[in-house]
């Protein structure tokens, strides 16, 4: 009798196979949990430096339209200010408009809040800084923790203010906003019209 030999695996080949097969199955599924732990941490980061930049050019825009108006004199601390802005964040644009930017630190930590009339305060966070605070730049340049100064005749509307940041590491970051138009109130001469 001729002995055939058959073809195919024997029981050892195909437990080397499975457990080869088993090892790279599992090395993908830590891969694919290192990559969505890359990626969530990715995507709450991104999250966080579109708000803050949000956050930054609502400020900036609102300051650099600040007018001066008489009725409604600019006032301003290390942690709030109120003036009037020709460009809101909401209301419609290029109507003069109250707006109150505060410094607040509550539970959440520290972060922006937007006051503009006939609104609700709008938070904005601030995740990176620690401490906070305004600072308000003369037409010399010279840096006040006030507007308007204690001392001193001034005009309406500072030349630029600045938002500086302490972080908890040490640094400091600074965002700033000169302001663009005129900086005090224009007087108005005129006479009534008289019927003749």
């Amino acid at each position: 009798m001729v002995r055939t030999r058959q073809h195919g695996l024997t029981l050892l080949e195909m437990m080397v196979v499975l457990i080869i097969a088993g090892m790279a199955l599992a090395l993908g599924f830590q891969s694919l949990g290192q990559w969505r732990r890359a990626d969530a941490a990715i995507s709450a980061l991104g999250s966080q430096v579109r708000q803050q930049a949000l956050a930054r050019d609502w400020l900036q825009s609102s300051l650099r339209a600040l007018t001066p108006v008489e009725a409604d004199p600019f006032s301003g601390t290390a942690d709030t200010l109120h003036g009037t802005t020709l460009q809101p964040v909401f209301a419609p644009q290029g109507g003069a408009t109250p707006i109150d930017w505060k410094i607040i630190r509550d539970g959440e930590g520290l972060h922006l809040d937007l006051g503009e009339a006939g609104g609700s305060p709008v938070p904005l966070p601030l995740p990176a800084a620690a401490t906070a605070e305004f600072a308000y730049l003369d037409a010399e340049g010279k840096s006040h923790d006030r507007w308007p100064p204690a001392l001193g005749q001034q005009d309406h509307l500072p030349a630029a203010i600045l938002l500086r940041m302490n972080e908890p590491d040490g640094r400091t970051r600074l965002w700033g906003a000169r302001i663009v138009g005129i900086r005090n109130p224009v007087p108005v001469f005129y006479e009534r019209d008289q019927d003749y």
